[in-house]
């Protein structure tokens, strides 16, 4: 029996299985486990469809459905876009040159865009193919590609980029099958940094307009209407200044030298790098707070805040660049915590604090315990034994 005949023997028998398959007789722990089965088989396929879509590809059978390309040709076979049978296509083009990316693919140690990530980086630097794969079993999606997208910025230059993507800087805009108004922007992050923090000051003032009226709708309802309210000038015609600040952390020798070397930062938390001459021309903007570490101690900041402790509070944005609950990539709006409540312990520490988005913060406002250490916190639900929680700075579930 040849490999076609196998597959197609393969596929009739899954397909028999999910026509039979009633998700709503599956108590929990069965469910999970067919959904990790079907994962497998998913990363399988895709692996196997990237590696025989470049053959597709070179052995130009492609040529006579007159597409234009072998990305069209493939994204009509298989019912996704030209662009991500581009991206299938570049990434099968360069696992030919990282064996242990394809072996990893092959076994299906690595989805399809974990894959994409890892490829697109290791080609730029070799040298960082072993490494990016061990974080790829650890890491979220999220945490993976900044981490790819780092080795990326490596090994090219900081201006030349910068300047590539403010020069493909844009704003699209169409309308859905359904007559809704879309759109789509690319900016720099430095620009998207200051559209954010303008935005965030409309959106409360959005909220509190909302809330006066009754209204109560998801934080995205009240985003656009901002956006909205503040690209048509509507309103009071007061904006209110934001209360935040645009936080760019940058290693101090990379500061001294005009420019990053590999291994060192130049980012604005929570969106991504920037030229270290943009944060140079920047440096005297109001909302602007310029962390200076030495690898991660805390150095200098450009100003002290009111109500905090401005160098802990840039130690704890340098050491807790997302949320600190295992598994969670949040690094945009984190909230301060005390590990241990304040009313408990009456101190103010780097140790007793973490960052945490506000969807974790919330749970754990609303019982829910911090347990584990630094790397492996992780929140449990009340009632849940925790004997760990107050030997590492959580808050031990109520009693039931």
């Amino acid at each position: 029996m040849s490999v076609l005949d196998e597959l197609q023997a393969t596929v009739a028998t899954q397909r028999a299985i999910v026509a039979a398959l009633e998700p709503g007789c599956l108590d929990g722990p069965a469910a999970l486990r067919l959904l990790e089965v079907f994962t497998a088989i998913e990363r399988l396929g895709a692996a196997g469809r990237t590696l025989v879509a470049k053959r597709v590809e070179e052995s130009n059978v492609w040529r006579a459905s007159g597409d234009r390309s072998a990305a069209h040709f493939i994204a009509q076979k298989t019912g996704t876009s030209v662009g991500r049978a581009q991206s299938a296509l570049e990434t099968a083009e360069r696992l030919a040159a990282l064996p242990a990316t394809v072996e990893a693919f092959r076994a299906g140690a690595l989805s399809e865009v974990q894959a994409e990530a890892v490829a697109s980086a290791a080609a730029a630097n070799p040298n960082e193919e072993r490494p990016l794969l061990k974080r790829s079993e650890r890491d979220t999606f999220k945490q993976l590609r900044d981490a790819c997208r780092r080795v990326r910025h490596a090994v090219t230059d900081e201006r030349a980029r910068y300047a590539a993507i403010r020069a493909e800087r844009h704003l699209r805009t169409w309308t859905d099958g359904e007559g809704a108004f879309c759109g789509a922007f690319r900016t720099t992050p430095d620009a998207g940094a200051r559209m954010l923090l303008a935005l965030d000051a409309e959106i409360d003032r959005v909220f509190r307009a909302a809330r006066a009226e009754g209204r109560r709708e998801p934080h995205q309802a009240y985003a656009i209407d901002a956006l909205e309210a503040r690209v048509c000038a509507e309103g009071t015609g007061k904006r209110a200044k934001p209360k935040a600040e645009i936080r760019v952390v940058v290693d101090h020798q990379a500061l001294l030298r005009g420019h990053t070397v590999a291994g060192e930062a130049c980012e604005i938390e929570g969106l991504g790098p920037v030229p270290v001459a943009v944060v140079e021309s920047w440096r005297h903007d109001a909302y602007l707070r310029l962390i200076v570490t030495d690898g991660i101690d805390v150095k200098a900041i450009t100003r002290r805040s009111r109500y905090v402790d401005a160098h802990l509070d840039a130690a704890l944005a340098v050491r807790d660049r997302h949320c600190i609950v295992t598994g969670c990539d949040v690094d945009w709006r984190l909230e301060r915590d005390h590990r241990v409540p304040y009313a408990q312990c009456h101190t103010t520490s780097l140790d007793g604090l973490g960052r945490m988005c506000w969807w974790h913060h919330l749970l754990k406002t609303k019982g829910w315990a911090l347990v584990g250490g630094p790397g492996c916190y992780r929140l449990t639900p009340p009632g849940t034994d925790a004997p760990d929680a107050v030997e590492h700075g959580g808050r031990a579930p109520p009693e039931t």
